[in-house]
């Protein structure tokens, strides 16, 4: 009997907890369409998978060494990790005011004035859609790279995966990716929660075995203090700047949960807590495996730079299962590897999912050419299904980038972090300026310090965004050529130019003829009451037109009687004459 009462209770409090979620969204001008099968742990979990820091360290490790070497990884990931804690905060606290699909894209456009609200949310939301697909790429790439490694560990150098076959590996998981993101979200839930309790649990596994088995370990002074410039970048601060590449972009996609807050119970709490704790989380685990990965190199840099395979990762996995004699036992070499291998098939599955919902709220909307097809949610899973494929598309062209350029992986990472970043700031901004005075204050907030940490978090974010178009390699002559040019600035570029070009198209294509952002109530209103005005000066029109045809028809019937009249009274002068 006790059970069955504190299950009804249990029951009443999930369910007025529900209504509460409902009514947030409601007021925001929104119905629940997605299914809300979230907890705060499960909010937690996707937002720390989707960061997946183990997998974006790994993937950027060989960038590292090059890009200035040990010392400016480690003291750039803990100088990085500040600052990302600094503007996760930020991030926090807007979310909790405004926790829907849509992210920093809908709170741009809540914030920003009426006249500019629907601009604001529409750059803020392709930026943002950008870099979480550049992300997915980035993932689904650096899958391809590390099994390409392992096939090459596994067969000692038999077998050599080109870089075709590995654009072919990341268009493959991509795909996959692709399907299971077309299940319920609570079906996923515990996909989640077991990938964030094994980039956790895996973290220590790898850092600890790697410190047991390697026959010696670097010094101290090697991983605090060695300088290591194998991109002929011009100078020391140069390397500063862009080595931080490898800090920020494992740290992108930290406001993950905040994408998932319309499918989250107690969304205004749970989501921006969620956001807080992956910075953590993600700055204590990330610091634990850059350190393990630095002692094991055994002060060696250029030999993993250019190991038995591409992946430096790999190669200090090998390089610590080496005896004496020069031979490598695979066996521990390949489990590590796997061990990473599904790490990134984790992080990947959970950056595609995001992508989607950025997706779907900006089709919600009109601010995508073809929303109204792309906008439709699968009756039975209630997930965006069309959104998923095109996201899937996007990932496809952005993977075929490195079959042009050697440096076009790293290309990729920074057009993630440029995207992700500015998405990041443009809200931050809105939120210290605009609504200084009317920012509504929710279940999270910084009290007094709210805008302190905003600022620093604006500096932060758009200085360091400007780092990464800069080149990341040079030639042996300090220049620049097709191979080794970032494209960065190209992809980031021409995608704002298509932003552009879909906003000033003629009436009625251009979307800024329709698109009106996230819904509010001042901007809705200004827009009801010019349609209001419109009618009435129709409706006003139209009496014109019919009060002046009766003046017509009544002056036609007055002259028409007053000629009859005359006739009659003539015939009638005619005959008196006669008589």
């Amino acid at each position: 009997m006790q059970k069955n009462i504190k299950g009804t209770a249990e029951g009443n409090t999930s369910k007025s907890q529900l209504d509460e979620d409902d009514q947030i969204l409601a007021k925001m001008g929104y119905k629940q369409e997605l299914y809300r099968g979230f907890n705060a742990f499960m909010s937690f979990s996707f937002c720390f998978t989707a960061v997946a820091v183990i997998s974006g360290c790994s993937i950027l490790f060989p960038y590292g060494l090059k890009s200035g070497g040990p010392v400016i990884m480690i003291w750039g990931w803990i100088i990085g990790s500040v600052f990302t804690i600094i503007c996760g905060l930020s991030m926090a606290e807007i979310c909790s005011s405004y926790p829907s699909a849509g992210s920093v894209y809908h709170w741009a456009g809540m914030m920003a004035p009426p006249k500019w609200a629907p601009f604001a949310s529409y750059i803020c939301g392709w930026f943002n859609f950008l870099g979480n697909a550049a992300s997915d790429a980035s993932f689904a790439f650096g899958f391809a790279q590390v099994v390409s490694a392992a096939i090459h560990l596994g067969t000692r150098g038999d077998i050599e995966v080109p870089v075709i076959g590995q654009v072919g590996l990341a268009v493959a998981v991509s795909f996959l990716w692709a399907l299971k993101n077309i299940m319920r979200v609570d079906h996923q839930g515990w996909f989640n929660n077991a990938s964030a309790i094994y980039q956790l649990t895996s973290t220590f596994v790898v850092v600890i075995v790697l410190l047991i088995v390697s026959p010696r370990l670097s010094s101290s002074d090697f991983v605090w203090t060695q300088y290591n410039n194998g991109s002929n970048l011009p100078n020391v601060p140069y390397s500063c700047c862009i080595g931080l590449l490898m800090c920020l972009f494992s740290f992108s996609g930290y406001e993950g949960g905040a994408h998932m807050a319309e499918e989250t119970k107690n969304a205004s709490s749970s989501a921006p807590w969620g956001i807080v704790y992956t910075c953590l989380a993600s700055a204590f685990t990330g610091i634990i495996y850059i350190t393990g990965l630095l002692y094991s190199c055994q002060n060696y840099i250029q030999e993993i730079l250019d190991g038995n395979s591409d992946q430096a990762v790999v190669n200090i996995y090998a390089l610590a299962f080496t005896d004496s004699n020069g031979h490598v036992k695979l066996a521990g070499s390949l489990i590590l590897t796997v061990m990473l291998i599904i790490n990134l098939f984790f992080a990947g599955f959970s950056s595609m999912t995001v992508t989607s919902r950025i997706g779907f709220a900006m089709a919600r909307d009109g601010g995508l050419p073809l929303s109204s097809y792309l906008y439709k949610l699968n009756p039975r899973t209630l997930t965006p299904d069309r959104i998923i494929f095109l996201v899937f598309l996007m990932d496809v062209a952005l993977c075929l980038l490195p079959l042009i350029s050697q440096t076009a992986f790293a290309a990729i990472t920074s057009i993630t972090t440029i995207g992700y970043q500015i998405s990041y700031a443009i809200p931050i901004v809105l939120r210290l300026t605009v609504c200084r005075n009317t920012f509504q204050k929710s279940a999270f907030h910084l009290g007094n310090f709210s805008e302190v940490i905003g600022w620093i978090s604006v500096v932060w974010l758009c200085v360091t965004s400007v780092f990464f178009l800069l080149p990341s390699e040079f030639d042996e002559n300090g220049g620049q050529n097709a191979k080794i040019f970032n494209y960065t600035c190209v992809v980031v570029g021409g995608t704002l130019l298509l932003a552009m070009i879909y906003w000033f198209l003629p009436a009625p294509h251009g979307a800024r003829h329709f698109f009106v952002g996230p819904k509010r109530d001042d901007v809705h209103r200004s827009k009801v009451d010019s349609e209001n005005q419109q009618a009435l000066l129709q409706i006003e029109i139209q009496q014109i037109k019919i009060d002046s045809v009766k003046e017509q028809e009544i002056a036609e019937e007055d002259n028409s009687r007053n000629w009859k009249n005359s006739s009659i009274n003539s015939d009638e002068f005619k005959q008196l004459k006669k008589q």
